[in-house]
């Protein structure tokens, strides 16, 4: 069954002392359990910026948490376990989760049985959530919404 799970951040910060947005930080954390589980990973960027902060975020993680990842169009073919894209820059590979940080529904995820995506406080990221979240349930998703409270 396809399956979406938004993780709905509450009392959020905005940023950490990295720079790097609470929900970008929440979706490093999936990644790095989902590798962790023999996962391979799409993330799916706003833009090339916030992928090269996402990957920027994954190198600096403790080797306990190393994460092989590439951006799009980089590393070896087939990719790492982990790649970073952004609507300029697609994948190609082959990949059994999707984790979307694009503001907009992403038109290819109807080829993931389990996506993951994030509401974050901003009321205008919100809002674009509610209609990710519309379009997954049109397109025949299992939802499920967990709240996260943010440190």
């Amino acid at each position: 069954m396809k399956k979406v799970i938004f993780y709905l951040l509450e009392n959020q910060t905005q940023t950490d002392e990295s720079g790097i947005l609470y929900h970008e930080k929440l979706a490093c954390e999936k990644i790095v359990e989902a590798y962790q589980n023999n996962q391979r990973i799409l993330v799916t960027c706003h833009d090339q910026t916030q992928a090269e902060r996402i990957d920027e975020y994954l190198w600096q993680l403790d080797t306990n948490n190393f994460v092989p990842h590439n951006l799009a169009g980089e590393g070896m073919k087939g990719g790492s376990p982990v790649e970073i894209c952004w609507p300029q820059k697609r994948s190609n590979g082959n990949r059994q989760i999707l984790i979307n940080l694009q503001e907009q529904f992403p038109d290819f995820s109807a080829v993931y049985h389990n996506i993951i995506d994030f509401v974050p406080v901003d009321e205008r990221l919100k809002s674009l959530a509610r209609e990710r979240y519309k379009s997954y349930k049109d397109a025949g998703f299992n939802l499920k919404t967990i709240p996260v409270l943010c440190e």
